[in-house]
């Protein structure tokens, strides 16, 4: 269609330079080629401004609510991280992420915790690896703490588009007590791994919508 179109306009200017003041063909073709390139711009910036229409902001208070909904019980963390602590524990801070949901137990003994990161596009990396970063020293800490360190171990990190998702989760895990460590990571990593699904269902959901 613009093929067509770019024709007919050189067209347009053969007829109106009349037939004493032809245009050689170069000079047309030049004419011709500025004309589509002009069109792909303005195809380009007209179809620049629906996309800032698309962009989604998932509410992550609701992914918390629909992760204590599946877990019930055996969802512990049940104290909101302001960006300060967020940031003296992870090392992320304000210039690299959106918005955030951190929450932990209200013990530090106590390990439970989920952290969803809405990363700049600019830091998801960055982001990244700040939570491996804080997972290898909260495993470190528990070396110590038979019980927390199952969990620790058990954590798991998730990126899902700019989400970045990390659960530290497993409640109260007597019900493996003196059957190993293997089972009881094992455990642990079944409800990260039911949390995070719900996350990604959840979020991908919300962006497609």
């Amino acid at each position: 269609m613009r093929k067509f179109v770019t024709i007919v306009m050189i067209g347009l200017v053969f007829f109106l330079t009349g037939c004493e003041e032809q245009l050689p063909n170069d000079e047309l073709v030049r004419q011709g080629q500025a004309f589509e390139m002009q069109q792909t711009e303005d195809d380009l910036e007209a179809s620049s401004f629906p996309m800032l229409d698309r962009e989604k902001f998932v509410p992550l208070a609701e992914l918390k609510e629909n992760v204590k909904e599946l877990l019930g019980d055996n969802y512990w963390p049940e104290v909101d991280l302001s960006k300060e602590e967020l940031a003296q524990k992870t090392g992320i801070t304000e210039e690299m992420y959106v918005d955030f949901l951190a929450e932990k137990q209200v013990l530090d003994a106590h390990i439970d915790t989920m952290i969803i990161i809405q990363a700049k596009e600019a830091y998801v990396g960055e982001v990244e690896q700040a939570l491996e970063n804080y997972r290898t020293a909260i495993i470190e800490e528990n070396r110590e703490h038979p019980q927390n360190l199952g969990k620790a171990m058990a954590s798991r990190m998730e990126t899902i588009d700019n989400y970045v998702c990390f659960v530290l989760l497993g409640a109260d895990t007597t019900v493996v007590a003196g059957q190993g460590e293997e089972q009881l990571i094992d455990y642990c990593q079944e409800e990260n791994e039911r949390a995070l699904y719900v996350l990604e269902q959840d979020i991908l959901e919300y962006l497609r919508d």
